[in-house]
């Protein structure tokens, strides 16, 4: 929770301080298509309006997200949050500060490195200048393999 109270913050700081255009990177590789193939079954088409990502010089942050047509609690959801820094290692900086604060346990087989969260219950990924945080389950309960699923599939689509 900490972890999305500080993204969100980030956002809004970031988005009166800068001009964010109609890109959606995030959008770009979680679309709809892939969505359908890591859910199962075809997502809402308005699940979450692709919003423009929010930029800094060098370093940006884009989201995309999906959820399955079940509805309510029961609905599957999907959802990726990219932060690319200005470099790999400033990327690494903030994803191991992360790791620390959140108490991450490693996954292994996923990008450069890799961890999972309990609380908030997600899956952050490191890739070069890319930290990619993954969520996946439904409200109550996440689901650690459709998250490991999505991680696969997203890094393939990674630029």
């Amino acid at each position: 929770m900490k972890l999305c109270c500080f993204i969100l913050t980030l956002l809004v700081i970031l988005a009166t301080f800068v001009r964010a255009d109609d890109q959606n990177r995030a959008g770009k590789i979680l679309t709809v298509d892939l969505a359908q193939k890591i859910l199962g079954s075809p997502p809402e088409s308005n699940a979450m309006p692709a919003m423009p990502d929010t930029e800094i010089g060098k370093t940006w942050v884009s989201r995309m997200s999906y959820s399955s047509k079940a509805g309510g609690a029961a609905s599957t959801e999907i959802s990726l949050l990219i932060r690319h820094g200005d470099s790999a290692d400033q990327a690494k900086v903030i994803f191991e500060s992360s790791k620390a604060t959140f108490k991450g346990v490693d996954v292994a087989g996923l990008g450069d490195a890799a961890y999972r969260t309990q609380t908030p219950a997600q899956l952050d990924i490191l890739k070069g200048p890319n930290w990619l945080i993954i969520s996946a389950g439904t409200v109550r309960e996440p689901n650690p393999a459709l998250q490991e699923k999505a991680a696969r599939e997203i890094l393939t689509r990674l630029p």
